[in-house]
């Protein structure tokens, strides 16, 4: 993409990584990649790719054994979130309570490698994109498995302003994010 466009000025601002939305309406980005589309007038949503949301336990735990988990079975953990809204967190809103299950303590961390260093120490578990999830588990010792028999489905979307969906270079930049990727 960037030889491709070269006049495209490309950076990535971790600094909207939870309020997306309003950097979208003020300009401050041209694009968010956001697994929770929030549909608000002006803006335009679209799914890029499909990956699974799963639990994240340190190689102790006795969840990191089992093949998949039940809500029940997170009742006496700490979960680790990303701090954004309980209703916008799918651990809860697809998994915990739909099962009238509450976590014994829920802790915020900002940082995808501070959250999963806490739980490689067994400090607790975490729900995130599988992908994700196995790209740490290369460098730190973690178990990935599956919530619940079937598990949780979800889906990348990028999202632009209405006013925009013309534009070639953003145009070329979802086209690129739906390509699948090479196999490893």
């Amino acid at each position: 993409y960037l030889a491709a466009w070269p006049d495209v000025d490309v950076d990535v601002k971790q600094k909207f990584q939870f309020g997306g939305i309003g950097a979208l309406y003020g300009y401050e980005i041209d694009m968010l990649v956001t697994p929770d589309p929030l549909y608000r007038q002006g803006l335009l949503f679209e799914p890029v790719f499909d990956y699974e949301q799963v639990l994240v336990t340190g190689p102790a735990h006795p969840l990191g054994r089992a093949d998949w988990v039940e809500p029940g079975q997170l009742a006496d953990e700490t979960l680790i979130t990303y701090p954004v809204p309980l209703d916008r967190l799918d651990i809860y809103t697809r998994f915990l309570t739909p099962a009238g299950i509450a976590p014994r303590r829920h802790k915020p961390i900002e940082t995808t490698d501070i959250m999963l260093q806490m739980v490689a120490s067994g400090r607790g578990v975490a729900a995130l994109p599988r992908w994700l999830a196995e790209e740490y588990a290369r460098k730190l010792d973690l178990a990935v498995v599956k919530l619940g028999r079937h598990g949780i489905p979800k889906q990348i979307f990028l999202g632009i302003r209405e006013t925009d969906a013309g534009l070639t270079y953003l145009q070329a930049f979802m086209a690129l994010a739906r390509q699948p990727l090479p196999a490893t």
